[in-house]
């Protein structure tokens, strides 16, 4: 039990800097969901990259929009917490 306390104390303030990075706006998570959805289309029309590279290209943009996505779903438009009603002005 005291060894988890001291992880969990360590830790606090990465938990603080995650719960900050997570306010995410309406419009920030429309822009980087245009963006890699532009680049996804790029990449699969585009002969930049070897067949490999493309294949890691697509993963690597998948989870820029998977993470993005998890983080927009705990936040209101407006960016505040999802636990925070939402009152649109």
């Amino acid at each position: 039990m005291i060894r988890e306390l001291r992880i969990w104390w360590r830790l606090r303030p990465l938990v603080k800097q995650f719960q900050e990075l997570s306010k995410m706006k309406f419009s920030v998570n429309v822009a980087i969901q245009m963006l890699a959805l532009a680049a996804q289309g790029l990449n699969a029309t585009i002969d930049l990259l070897p067949a490999r590279g493309k294949f890691w290209a697509m993963v690597g943009l998948s989870a820029v929009q998977g993470i993005a996505a998890v983080l927009a779903h705990f936040a209101n438009p407006d960016g505040t917490p999802a636990e925070a009603p939402y009152i649109k002005k």
